[in-house]
This record gives structure tokens, C-alpha cells and sequence, in this order.
């Protein structure tokens, strides 16, 4: 028998003539018995077929730039993987006491003086230093004194001393200044001074010889002067003028404050006063 009806192409199936009493079996379409791997392969060579026309593109690309010839760039670096939360914070500026804020002042005011801080004779007024005699930056000696307003650190000249001086023992008492010795450029001095601002010098008495570097310093109102390596002693009555050896003087005659120190304490005052 034929059938009358159209094939549907979509199902792949066989029409044969068939004799009278024949069985018929149904047989699937070709397709459905390739195997995967021939299935596979026109995907497999179009992939690939894609990225070699791909990889020759890319190849042309960097022949006609000249990319063979140049470095690659540099890769950059990798970014820190420490968490933000984790990371330790910058350091602060050390905390400054105000003693050493004062002292650190004291050293930009020193800075300011004429002459050498370690040269001169200090003497404290109120808020006001003056510096007497001392070390010129060119190594010469000098017989000025200088008025320093501790406040605003203004510096200017506040008249002449007797003669240059620097290397006296310098003691104050009562707003006057003391200096024992000393060297006034041409020889080693042995006189015993007292200066005020705005004064002349005076002469107190004299040591028994020349002293250079010597320590002074006031205790219960008598002037104590000790050579600078310790040996001798002396005992000034300031009133009177009478000079006395002794075998020792006080502790703190030794122990006399730097001309830092001093700087140091009159900026500590102007600053608590201000």
C-alpha cells in the first residue's frame, strides 16, 4: 500500500512499497545514530578556526606597531592588603613639657644675641636681660651690653661697659650684677666689679690674683668666688669691700646655673607673667 499523505521532513522517515503480507519495522532517521564525537567535531573546528583568526589579528596588531621591540609596561604594584582598620597611624610629635618649650626658645633667643650666649654676663631685670661684654662671631672681644626683652625677644644695645670683658665669674643681687676676674682681651683681670643698668661700673675689691673661668654666686648675702679648678676660695663682703680665703665654699657656689639656665628661667617668667 502508498500512502496518499505528504512526508513531514521534520520526522525523517522512510516511505518504501511494501509487498502483501510483508511486516514492517520503523526506522529511525540517520541523524540520531551519529556519534557524539561527529557531532562535536564542526563545533570543535569552528572554535578553533575563531581563535586562530583571532590570534592572528592580535599577531599583525603588534607587527605593525613595533610592540616586539618595546618592554611590556609595567605592572602596577600590588595594592597594600593590610585592612584600613589594622594599619597603625602615623606617629605624633613627641609631647613637649613646658620647661623644655622654654628651653627650646631660650636657645632661638640665644641665637639672636650678638654674641656668644657662654661669653657674656647676664644680668635679670623684671622681664629684661642684659648681656654685658662677650665673644663677637668673629672672635674678638667686645665692651657692649645688650638688652634683651625676653617677651618679644627684641635685642638692642644698651650702652658701653667699663672694658671688654668675657670668662668673669658673674653673680646678681638686688638688680646689680657682680663679675669677679675675667679677660678683658689684653690681660687677665682681678677686680671685683658691680654694674646696674643704666649705672657705671664700681669697683668692690680686688681678688689676690688673676682668675679666668671662676665660679660666684650670693649665699645669705655674702659674694662666694671659686677658681675654676676648685683649689681656692674667697669670701667677698659686698658693703664693706673686705676679701676673704676660705677653705671651702658653699655647695651651690659649684653649682651656679648656665647662662641657658638663666635664659631659660627669664622665658618660663614671661611666659607665666604674660
Amino acid at each position: 500500500m502508498f500512502s496518499d499523505r505528504e512526508p513531514r521532513s521534520d520526522r525523517g522517515l522512510l516511505l518504501v512499497p511494501v509487498l502483501p503480507g510483508t511486516k514492517l519495522r520503523s526506522v529511525e532517521p540517520a541523524e540520531q545514530h551519529v556519534a557524539p564525537s561527529s557531532r562535536m567535531l564542526p563545533v570543535a573546528i569552528a572554535v578553533g578556526g575563531g581563535l586562530a583568526l583571532i590570534a592572528g589579528a592580535v599577531l599583525l596588531f603588534a607587527r605593525g606597531t613595533g610592540g616586539a621591540h618595546h618592554a611590556a609596561p609595567a605592572a602596577p604594584a600590588p595594592a597594600s592588603s593590610t585592612p584600613l582598620e589594622h594599619r597603625s597611624p602615623p606617629l605624633a610629635p613627641p609631647h613637649l613639657t613646658g620647661q623644655q618649650r622654654a628651653r627650646a626658645a631660650a636657645r632661638r633667643l640665644a641665637k639672636r644675641l650678638p654674641v656668644a650666649l657662654d661669653s657674656t654676663a647676664l644680668l635679670r631685670v623684671g622681664s629684661k636681660l642684659y648681656a654685658v661684654g662677650g665673644v663677637l662671631p668673629g672672635g674678638s672681644l667686645t665692651d657692649r651690653i645688650w638688652e634683651i626683652d625676653v617677651g618679644t625677644g627684641r635685642v638692642s644695645r644698651g650702652g658701653r661697659f667699663v672694658e671688654p670683658l668675657t670668662g668673669a665669674a658673674a653673680a646678681s643681687h638686688g638688680g646689680e650684677l657682680y663679675l669677679a676676674g675675667g679677660w678683658t682681651g689684653e690681660t687677665l683681670a682681678t677686680g671685683v666689679l658691680r654694674w646696674s643698668p643704666g649705672q657705671s661700673s664700681q669697683l668692690v675689691t680686688r681678688l689676690p690674683h688673676a682668675l679666668r673661668g671662676a665660679s660666684a654666686a650670693f649665699v645669705g648675702g655674702a659674694l662666694y668666688v671659686v677658681t675654676a679648678d676648685g683649689s681656692e676660695a674667697f669670701q667677698v663682703d659686698i658693703q664693706s669691700g673686705t676679701l676673704t680665703r676660705i677653705p671651702k665654699a658653699p655647695p651651690a657656689v659649684t653649682a651656679t646655673a648656665s647662662n641657658l639656665d638663666v635664659l631659660t628661667d627669664a622665658v618660663l617668667a614671661a611666659k607665666a607673667s604674660g
